[in-house]
Formats: structure tokens, sequence, C-alpha cells
């Protein structure tokens, strides 16, 4: 039994081999046609140009090409991973895009907008954050947890959603309508002359509290399953926000982290949904937690 179950481990390690960059840093061009949308699902440097002529270049392992995913789909360009890749420099991304209409970020990195002059954008900020440059006559923004600052765009109507506790900044001259979890935060760098939802509410929050119990802590964490899975953190920080990410683990792998007293360890199966899985404590400093 416990030779069939290694092999079962075994069999898991090889299934998600992780491709490494080769060092040799290419950049090439890729032709795009008609994008409106883009979709940020891949770790890199990105910068969005609307001022320049549809393109794509990627700087990166010239091993890791293949496994970039880059392909456009009734409008809508999508970047992420087709196998799990670890290039040797973060990769970097600049795509041209004169039709932009909207961008969402998926990882945990920074996507910058610059040479907006459009009608309506879309931003939307799962997680990581997203910062414009520009003009537009309405600015839409949804997060989740993550940050959009578009304290350079100037834009005449704004509508934001933020359901946990994102962020937005913004710059908006005519009207601003807002629907904010009570852990959001919005700032307004100008006064509005309209405001709509809860605008007002998070506009004269003038701070958010301080929490001196909270402490960042050294430790282990340790994937004791025979599976590899994927995982979503999220922490408080001692000024009052919050922080949070994913990442993956190979079965009986193990990786140090600096978090806070009362972050929470999720587990994320296949359709997204989360299993709280450890919730890390003072007495956890400099120990191994195990996850399962």
């Amino acid at each position: 039994m416990r030779t069939l179950t290694f092999l079962f481990f075994l069999m898991g390690c090889v299934g998600y081999t992780q491709i490494k960059g080769n060092g040799i840093i290419e950049t090439k061009k890729f032709d795009i046609n008609n994008v409106h949308t883009i979709k940020i699902n891949f770790y890199a440097d990105v910068l969005i140009d609307t001022a320049q002529e549809e393109s794509l270049t990627i700087t990166t392992d010239n091993n890791l090409f293949q496994n970039i995913d880059k392909e456009v789909v009734d409008g809508v360009l999508s970047i992420g991973q087709l196998e799990w890749i670890q290039p040797t420099k973060k990769a970097k991304i600049i795509i041209g895009a004169p039709g932009l209409k909207a961008v969402e970020q998926g990882t945990h990195d920074t996507t910058k907008i610059i040479n907006l002059n459009t009608q309506e954008i879309r931003l939307m900020a799962l997680v990581g954050k997203i910062i414009v440059e520009g003009k537009t006559q309405e600015l839409r923004i949804g997060n989740e947890v993550g940050t959009v600052d578009a304290s350079g765009l100037i834009a005449e109507n704004a509508t934001i959603q933020i359901w946990s506790w994102g962020r937005a900044k913004v710059n908006v001259m005519n009207s601003l309508d807002s629907d904010l979890n009570d852990n959001a935060k919005l700032i307004v760098t100008n006064t509005p002359k309209i405001l709509k939802g809860d605008s007002k509410r998070m506009i004269a929050k003038s701070s958010i509290k301080k929490d001196a119990s909270i402490e960042y802590i050294n430790f282990k964490i340790k994937n004791n399953s025979f599976s590899r899975n994927n995982f979503f953190v999220v922490g408080p920080k001692p000024d009052g926000s919050k922080f949070g990410y994913g990442f993956p683990m190979m079965p009986g792998s193990v990786r140090k982290e600096n978090w806070t007293t009362g972050t929470k360890v999720y587990k994320v199966n296949s359709l997204g949904f989360r299993k709280l899985l450890v919730t890390i404590k003072a007495e956890d400093k400099d120990q191994i937690v195990k996850l399962f």
C-alpha cells in the first residue's frame, strides 16, 4: 500500500513538472488584431500603450515563448501560462492596443496603461494593481482585493464597485457612483459635482484605524498532502488594510513565509471555491505549519 501511494505521489510530481527558463533572454513581437479587451493571468511587468499600433512584445527566456498563452478570441487577448513555467527574470510585456475598452488583472503584479483617450474604459483588479493615465468619458472599476490607481486618468464620470477589501484612487470631474464593501477603500483626488451610492461615506472616511496587536512573524508552511494544490492567503496588515494572493505548492513541499498573525490560508479547488485550512497564530513563529 505504501509503495502504491508513493507511485501516485511521483505521478503527481511528473504531471506538474515546472519548466524553468534557460537564461537566454530574447524579445519577440507578435501580431494581434482587433483587440478591445486584455486579460492578464501571467506574472510579468505589463505596459499597455493605446497610442501604439496593435502589437504584442514579450521579453523572456527563449525556451518559454511556446508555453505562454497569447491567443486572441473575439477581440479578447488572454495572456497566461499553457504550462507551469518559471522565467529566470520577470517577463516584460508591451501591448499596443488603440481600441482598448477593458482590462482584467488576474495576477499580483502591476499592469500600467498609458495614453488612454477613449469614451469608456472598464478596469477589473481581482488581485494585483492597475495604473492608468489619460482621459475618458466613462470609467468603470470592479475590484475584489486588487488596486486600481486612476489618479492620473481624467474621468468625466465613474462607476465603482468593490466587493471585498480592494482599493481605488480616482480623479472624477462630474458624477461618481459607487457600491463599496465595508472593507473597501476609495480615494477621490478631487470633489465631483455629483456623488451617488456610498461615495459620500467613503470620502468622509478620513483614515483606517491601526491595529497594534497584529505583527509579522517568520515561519514555514508545508503541503503535507500527496497532491499539488492551489492555495489563497488572506491576511491583515497593522495599518488596517489587508493583503491577499494565490500560489501553488507541490506535494510535500515547504516554503518560508513572513505573514501577520491572523492570516488565513485557503485551499482553492478547480471551480475556484475556497476552503479554510489554517489561521496563523503568534505561537506559529519559527515553526512548520502543516496545511492539512
